[in-house]
């Protein structure tokens, strides 16, 4: 039997196994070992003490609304150019 390891975004696997039960293919899932940590980008305290000030911003009234003529990415836009 030959094998072929190629990395694919999840869709086009997916496509793949459909195709290979007509094509005689059998196409397997391979996946790393996990043995590095996940990054972390913040501590706890820090994302606590960010998730405080968002709820208290939010209380005080300082929130930003989507318009209702706005797209959702005419929205993100507007809130990246502030």
């Amino acid at each position: 039997m030959r094998t072929v390891q190629v990395t694919l975004p999840a869709t086009d696997a997916a496509f793949l196994r459909r195709q290979s039960r007509n094509m005689g293919w059998k196409i397997i899932t391979v996946r790393p070992p996990r043995t590095q940590q996940p990054k972390v980008k913040m501590t706890e305290a820090e994302f606590r003490a960010k998730l405080e000030l968002s709820s208290a911003q939010a209380k005080q009234g300082k929130t930003i609304r989507m318009h209702e003529d706005e797209s959702s990415e005419q929205f993100i836009n507007r809130l990246l150019c502030m």
